[in-house]
C-alpha cells in the first residue's frame, strides 16, 4: 500500500507539472542585493531564456557575475556578465558550452607561486564527472585542469578549505538516493587530485528539504554556514542557511538557523542559489508567467 500510494503521488505530481508547463512559462532571473539581503536590482533575461546560479566575483575594481544560461529546453551553458557601478550590466558572455547540460559555475581563487589563479567547478552531472577548470584569461577563457571524480552523478559540487583539509560537498544520485535528497562529503590534502577520501557518515544529510547545496559555504564572524535547497515541495523552493557545528574526518553536524523564501511581491515561487562577494549578495528567483 505504501509503494502504491507513493506511485500515485509521483504520477499526480507529474500530471500537475505538465499542466503547469502548458499554462505557464517559468523563468529564473537574478537579484542583486546588498550584504544584508536588501534588493538593489533585478536582472531579468530575455523572454526566451533564464539566468540562474549566480556566483559574484569582485576583481581589479570590477564586479563579475558568473551564471548559467538556458535557452528554451536546450542545455545550460555558462557565462559571465559584468555589473557596473550604476547597477546596469553587460550582455551575457559565454565561457563554457558542451554537448551536455552545465550549471552552478562555482568560482574560487587560490594564491599559487605568488600569483592568483582562478578555478571553477561547474555542475556536469550529465557527463558523470566532477571537473576542475582554470582560467587562462580571467574571466573569459577557461580550460579543463583535472577530473576530480568520474562515473558519478553529482550535483552542485562545492569546495571548502577547513582545518588544513580541502572538503568537497556534493549531492550524489543513484537509484536509491536521488541527488536532491542527500549530501556527501569527501576530503583531501589538495583540491587538485582525483583521490578523495569519503566521509564515513556519507550521506551526512539525507532529506529533501535540506541536502542539496544552494551556493558556496561562507564564513561570518568566524562561523561557517552552508546554504542548502529545500526541494521537498518543489525543486529549489527556498533556501536554508545551516550553521556548521562540526566538520571533521569523523563527524559532521549542522543546524538550520534561517530560511530565505521567494519574494511574493515579485511573483517569485522559488529561490535556490545564494552567494556573496565583497559588496554584494546575489540570489536567483523563479517566476511563473501565463503563456496566454
Amino acid at each position: 500500500m505504501r509503494m502504491k500510494y507513493q506511485n500515485k503521488k509521483i504520477t499526480f505530481k507529474r500530471i500537475k507539472n505538465k499542466i503547469l508547463r502548458t499554462i505557464f512559462n517559468d523563468q529564473w532571473s537574478l537579484l542583486v542585493c546588498d550584504k544584508s539581503g536588501n534588493i538593489l536590482k533585478e536582472i531579468t533575461p530575455p523572454d526566451d531564456r533564464f539566468y540562474a546560479d549566480p556566483f559574484p566575483v569582485e576583481y581589479n575594481g570590477k564586479t563579475y557575475i558568473f551564471i548559467e544560461q538556458q535557452i528554451g529546453h536546450g542545455n545550460g551553458t555558462l557565462g559571465v556578465i559584468e555589473l557596473y557601478n550604476d547597477l546596469s550590466c553587460s550582455d551575457f558572455y559565454p565561457i563554457l558550452e558542451k554537448n551536455y547540460h552545465l550549471s552552478f559555475p562555482n568560482i574560487f581563487s587560490v594564491v599559487e607561486n605568488n600569483q592568483l589563479t582562478w578555478y571553477m567547478i561547474p555542475e556536469t552531472h550529465e557527463n558523470k564527472t566532477i571537473d576542475l577548470y582554470y582560467s587562462t584569461d580571467f574571466p573569459f577563457k577557461w580550460e579543463l585542469k583535472l577530473t576530480l571524480k568520474e562515473n558519478v552523478i553529482a550535483a552542485d559540487t562545492t569546495l571548502f578549505f577547513h582545518d588544513n583539509l580541502w572538503w568537497l560537498f556534493t549531492s550524489i544520485g543513484d537509484k536509491e538516493k536521488p541527488v536532491n535528497s542527500n549530501l556527501s562529503l569527501f576530503y583531501s590534502d589538495s583540491f587538485k587530485t582525483d583521490k578523495w577520501k569519503a566521509h564515513p557518515l556519507n550521506p551526512v544529510v539525507s532529506t529533501l528539504n535540506n541536502s542539496r547545496m544552494a551556493g558556496k559555504i561562507f564564513t561570518k564572524d568566524g562561523i561557517n554556514y552552508r546554504p542548502s535547497q529545500n526541494c521537498k515541495i518543489d525543486y529549489g523552493k527556498e533556501i536554508n542557511i545551516n550553521k556548521i557545528i562540526t566538520l571533521s574526518p569523523n563527524e559532521y553536524k549542522e543546524e538550520i538557523i534561517e530560511t530565505i523564501y521567494p519574494e511574493k511581491r515579485l511573483h517569485a515561487i522559488c529561490t535556490h542559489t545564494i552567494n556573496y562577494s565583497e559588496n554584494y549578495l546575489l540570489r536567483d528567483i523563479k517566476k511563473r508567467k501565463r503563456r496566454f
